[in-house]
């Protein structure tokens, strides 16, 4: 399997295959550019993977064995999330942590979030949450609002049950 390279593993940006939605909606919560489309030819993505200098995370082997993508793929062997994201950290050393990067990309677009005052906030989403929570993001293409919910609890866990984080 190919492995990044120093200067790339330092600011990687990804590009995730179809297959691979989940792992691209976790990428993007552990705080890393990942660009995904549910639909796109490989001939598109292909275009976009050198455009825009991204790193090729796919399941199709016949994608992988492109020559023009040699040295710019990893190949996921497994459906497996838990196993996709061991392999992104043996392979390509990614940190995989809940830290400074996390809620910085909107797991859905993948636009960087911006911070909003919790006044601001507080009309935008349930009271109960405007009560237990300080900070907001919010994501100024699809409006989103993300705070530090349950769902960082659980994706702490997962990563610490798979010795990742």
């Amino acid at each position: 399997m190919e492995s990044l390279n120093a200067q790339i593993v330092s600011s990687p940006t990804f590009f995730a295959d179809a297959m691979l939605g989940r792992l691209a909606r976790w990428l993007r919560m552990l705080g890393y550019d990942t660009a995904y489309e549910k639909v796109i030819s490989d001939e598109a993505l292909t275009a976009r993977v050198l455009t825009e200098h991204r790193w090729l995370l796919t399941r199709d082997g016949y994608l992988a064995q492109r020559k023009v993508l040699r040295n710019r793929h990893t190949l996921i062997v497994s459906d497996h999330l838990q196993d996709q994201l061991r392999q992104l950290r043996s392979e390509l050393h990614l940190e995989l942590d809940l830290g400074d990067r996390t809620a910085s990309r909107c797991a859905e677009c993948n636009v960087l979030l911006r911070p909003i005052p919790h006044a601001e906030a507080a009309h935008a989403v349930p009271a109960y949450v405007a009560s237990q929570h300080g900070t907001f993001a919010h994501c100024p293409r699809c409006e989103r609002i993300y705070w530090p919910g349950t769902h960082c609890i659980y994706m702490r866990a997962l990563l610490q049950e798979l010795g990742v984080s």
